[in-house]
């Protein structure tokens, strides 16, 4: 198995300018995370190997943060293509369903994605009322 890279890691190529997470108060935003190992290249050759490295990257995010996958209220994924979705949909269910009884609310769009080989991204919205920062 892969090592994944830190949430925090992007692409050299491109620099873009973001915060892998955000912490405002009862709520951390996640941004959208592809299935990266360590040394940057896309992991898994079908949507739902991608699936579980991408919410393996959130889980790692949000427990920097003192948290987990049980307190994601909101998703947003994107996927390269719409055939992929029943795959997408059991894998992300499978790997939810580990941590939390409950759904979170979802956006599930068909997009194009920045890096060739990526067939999912996954971004989060977590809320934890009352928890330090």
């Amino acid at each position: 198995m892969s090592t994944l890279a830190p949430p925090s890691a992007t692409p050299s190529r491109s620099h873009p300018f973001f915060s892998p997470v955000r912490r405002e108060g009862d709520w951390a935003f996640v941004s959208g995370q592809m299935a990266f190992d360590a040394q940057l290249r896309i992991v898994g050759d079908d949507v739902a190997a991608q699936t579980r490295t991408c919410l393996d990257r959130i889980q790692a995010a949000l427990a920097a943060d003192g948290l987990g996958l049980a307190q994601v209220v909101k998703a947003m994924v994107w996927l390269r293509r719409v055939e992929d979705f029943a795959e997408f949909n059991r894998t992300y269910e499978a790997v939810l369903r580990e941590h939390t009884a409950q759904a979170p609310a979802r956006s599930t769009v068909r997009a194009d994605l920045m890096v060739p080989e990526a067939l999912v991204e996954i971004e989060v919205v977590a809320h934890v009322p009352g928890l330090p920062r």
